[in-house]
């Protein structure tokens, strides 16, 4: 996908906008655009599952073309959430936490997005920015806990944030967010406390505007990193290395990560969901990371299965025939 196609992002910033600053109904349909507009489109757009030639992949990295909807993306994120904190401030509870909803299927659908991406890079500006990003909504020991440890342990028992077979998402949620804390404090306490330091600024900033803007705040922040860990709980689920004895287990191949190639939550994600290709080559920017056909592929993007996450009974109904699936083959590819 050519860089540009990314600033697909701006549609959802129009309807979260939109979402925040009219009356009661408009919320809806940021809500609706999420979990039911974006998977009618996938299914009308269907796959794209073209990778960049090599003299697109090497203009691409050496140009930096990943940076500017990255960074557009940046300005957009702390815009909504004063825009999101002044209606609060004339709202009633309940259409408060409304506004905050919205307000966090944006930071934490895209936002988080941006920071992961951002949080891999090794320069001052992205990764500073990546921490502003993820501490705004209180989950910036994330750049910590996904480069150091997830990235090494993931699809293992040793990961938080890799799902186990059988295990429900409410489950997960509470593991992981609470393991993955520990993790990075194990990894980094200096960065995590930093980050931690950083979170807290925001919340004092907030609560000095009073009750309703602090309200606001904390619960943008408990959606949006909720809304993270629903997406951990879809990119590696029942998927495991071998291990190999002493503590080791087999290399991180494509075949350890659900992907999907669906063309249109892949452009508003920042390709987040060619996630093997991510997990082989994490260093590399999101514009050149490439479809791996031999790697589990989920039906819908993740906004769909989200949705069906959700529902535990449905969600192992379907997905535990596609792990047994990938068992086979992963037994008989070795």
């Amino acid at each position: 996908m050519h860089p540009i196609q990314f600033l697909a992002f701006l549609c959802f910033t129009v309807i979260a906008f939109f979402g925040v600053v009219q009356p009661f109904p408009a919320m809806v349909f940021s809500v609706g655009f999420v979990f039911v507009a974006i998977p009618v489109i996938d299914a009308i757009l269907g796959t794209d599952k073209t990778n960049p030639n090599p003299e697109q992949e090497k203009s691409w990295k050496q140009s930096k073309v990943w940076g500017p909807a990255l960074y557009l993306y940046a300005v957009t994120h702390f815009a909504i959430l004063i825009v999101g904190g002044m209606v609060a401030l004339e709202s009633s509870w309940p259409h408060l936490l409304g506004v905050a909803f919205v307000v966090g299927l944006y930071t934490g659908g895209i936002g988080i997005t941006v920071g992961h991406e951002l949080c891999h890079k090794k320069e001052f500006l992205p990764r500073i920015t990546a921490d502003l990003l993820l501490s705004s909504v209180w989950y910036q020991h994330f750049a910590v806990e996904h480069v150091r440890g997830h990235h090494l342990h993931v699809s293992t028992p040793e990961d938080p944030a890799s799902a186990r077979r059988g295990e429900n998402v409410y489950s997960f949620l509470v593991r992981s967010i609470v393991m993955g804390f520990r993790h990075a404090l194990k990894i980094d306490a200096g960065k995590v406390w930093i980050g931690v330091a950083m979170a807290m600024a925001f919340t004092a900033l907030s609560s000095f505007f009073g009750a309703k803007a602090l309200g606001f705040f904390l619960f943008q922040s408990l959606v949006a990193f909720v809304l993270l860990e629903l997406v951990n709980y879809i990119e590696h689920y029942g998927l495991s290395r071998k291990p190999l004895g002493n503590g080791r287990y087999e290399k991180v191949t494509p075949i350890h990560s659900w992907n999907s190639a669906h063309k249109f939550s892949n452009l508003l994600l920042f390709n987040l969901q060619r996630h093997s290709d991510h997990h082989a080559m994490a260093n590399l920017p999101y514009t050149v990371l490439k479809h791996h056909e031999t790697a589990p592929q989920l039906p819908s993007g993740y906004p769909g299965m989200i949705l069906l996450a959700l529902v535990p009974p449905l969600w192992f109904k379907f997905m535990d025939t596609k792990v047994d699936r990938w068992e086979r083959q992963a037994s008989t590819s070795t």
